[in-house]
């Protein structure tokens, strides 16, 4: 996968991930309006899963931000050409691992090292 095809990747999924976050918003703010105009649970168990919806909602659009930062991190990387460097040993991602992840900060050693060590 050349820097090209990398950034077409990682501009797909920064829309993808864009509208997904409007879709979620706009669920959430629909969801929002309803209780506003009077719509009361029936019962306890209504309210709790009404609540447990919304913060679904709120971990996802937290998760897809986190992923927004990685992807913009990752065009700014690809533009200084610095996109397939890991940042811990300078060595090369490998062009497998960029394209199954391709905002990868860390080649597959580092981040294998970096995940036992926080697991001691």
């Amino acid at each position: 996968m050349d820097a090209e095809e990398l950034k077409k990747t990682l501009l797909a999924l920064r829309g993808h991930l864009t509208n997904q976050q409007e879709s979620i918003r706009n669920g959430a703010l629909g969801d929002a309006a309803l209780r506003d105009l009077g719509r009361t649970p029936l019962n306890f168990a209504e309210q709790a899963s009404d609540e447990q919806e919304l913060d679904l909602m709120a971990d996802r659009l937290t998760a897809s931000s986190e992923t927004l930062a990685d992807i913009d991190d990752a065009i700014r990387r690809l533009d200084e050409g610095m996109f397939n460097v890991c940042e811990e040993c300078e060595g090369e991602i490998g062009v497998r691992r960029l394209g199954i992840r391709p905002w990868s900060r860390l080649c597959v050693a580092c981040k294998r090292r970096i995940e036992s060590e926080g697991e001691s």
